[in-house]
């Protein structure tokens, strides 16, 4: 292929940043070429926000080290051909240009090309294979701005790049996901061909790509493009169990159509993934959480997505304020709310008009009765443990069944937290299971 030069006005050189501006031209100053490179540029000439800046360099990360000798610098990667640079608390990827095996390649002047080339023409996809400067415009050796023109994501030579980093596969789902680009036919074959491969992959990196999938407003079509090509089979039977797939299309229309609308819920997200998968709750709850654990999510994340699976959403019961208070006291509003939602995105679809006028009702009451605030935890009881010890009742387990207890009566009525009312009726339960001394 050979390289394509292009008109310099393609991006316009206000946008970038002072300090990303300040590094090319301190590169320049000292003999080196420097480029803008992949995402950031594939962006800017889609007048996309840019997430990260990233600058390819022909020095050697000793000589970009030496050239901001008067700046914080950190040598990263495991062939350290790339150095952070901190600019006034923000942080900058340099990389020195390296070939498809990694090995750095420094030409002998700043006219010399071919090292550049060789080094985007290595790059995962065409559109992330454009680089641009200032004083040079755009370089293009894989025709990426075609690509991009057309809305296409391709791979030179995909089965190659995907073995040497089965990684790329997740990304090339995930960049159709954020862009809404289709896969060309080509690097579309080699995902379902090598989709095995991504097993191979440590659990980390393939949770980092699936929260991106999934935070996105395009997550229906990132979920679907993992379903088609064989990912989500891979990914969730990582523990090496055979488990059986159903259609997510034909079974479950209704919770696909859900997905990107809460993209900044990931627990709420992860939950429908797992349904969606096993089309039950307690299957995915067995099945499905170790996943999510082996992908090493959050705690609290892991901890969340266990309760919403812990319960089939279409049974839950919101009809009345008492028993929307006992799920709250479960579940907490937060989870309660996701909870309801899951519900509503399993049932609204459904043509019964009652149950549609159901989830309206039901969606009024839930939120009416959050705004009440009304006690629905041990410590928003009246009394506390103290008062029950102080009552005879001696320590351990047995002072927290009376609290609860009590707070099942607040429960019931939440005009019953008094602490008057609660002695009286603490009272009671102690003498009736013979807790005096």
């Amino acid at each position: 292929m050979n390289t394509s030069y292009h008109k310099k006005n393609l991006i316009n050189k206000n946008i970038v940043p002072a300090d990303v501006a300040f590094i090319i031209k301190r590169l320049e100053k000292a003999g080196f070429s420097a480029f803008l490179v992949g995402g950031c540029v594939r962006d800017l000439l889609i007048k996309k926000a840019v997430r990260d800046w990233d600058i390819i360099t022909d020095a050697a990360p000793g000589q970009i080290k030496k050239v901001f000798y008067a700046y914080k610098t950190i040598l990263i990667g495991k062939s350290s051909l790339t150095v952070t640079i901190v600019l006034n608390c923000k942080t900058y990827q340099i990389s020195s240009l390296r070939n498809n095996n990694g090995q750095c390649l420094s030409p002998k002047n700043g006219e010399n090309y071919q090292n550049l080339k060789a080094d985007l023409i290595s790059r995962d996809f065409t559109i992330d294979s454009i680089c641009w400067s200032q004083n040079t415009g755009i370089i293009d050796p894989s025709e990426g701005l075609k690509d991009l023109s057309q809305k296409i994501i391709r791979s030179i030579d995909p089965d190659l790049r995907f073995k040497d980093d089965p990684l790329r596969m997740l990304r090339a789902i995930r960049l159709a996901c954020e862009l809404d680009f289709s896969i060309e036919y080509a690097t579309k074959k080699s995902l379902c061909k090598n989709n095995f491969l991504i097993q191979k992959v440590s659990p980390e990196r393939i949770r980092n790509e699936i929260k991106l999938i999934l935070s996105n407003p395009k997550a229906k079509k990132g979920v679907l493009l993992l379903y088609h090509y064989g990912f989500i089979c891979k990914i969730i039977s990582l523990d090496r169990i055979k488990k059986t797939q159903i259609n997510i299309e034909k079974q479950n229309k209704h919770l696909l159509s859900v997905l990107g609308n809460k993209k900044h819920d990931l627990v709420f997200q992860l939950a429908i993934l797992g349904r969606l998968f096993y089309n039950s709750c307690k299957i995915a709850g067995i099945f499905y959480l170790p996943i999510v654990r082996y992908l090493k999510f959050k705690k609290k994340t892991i901890e969340s997505v266990r309760i919403l699976l812990n319960k089939e959403w279409e049974y839950i019961d919101f009809s009345s304020n008492v028993k929307i208070r006992f799920i709250l006291s479960e579940f907490g509003v937060i989870n309660t709310r996701r909870l309801f939602l899951l519900k509503k995105a399993l049932l609204e679809t459904e043509k019964q008009l009652y149950k549609k006028h159901n989830l309206k009702f039901e969606e009024t009451l839930l939120e009416a009765e959050i705004k009440k605030n009304n006690p629905v935890s041990l410590s928003d009881l009246a009394i506390g443990g103290d008062e029950v010890r102080k009552m005879g009742v001696p320590e351990g387990k047995e002072i927290r069944k009376i609290l609860e207890s009590a707070l099942r009566e607040v429960l019931i009525n939440p005009d019953n937290n008094h602490k008057d009312y609660l002695l009286k009726y603490i009272k009671i339960i102690i003498k009736e299971n013979n807790y005096m001394i």
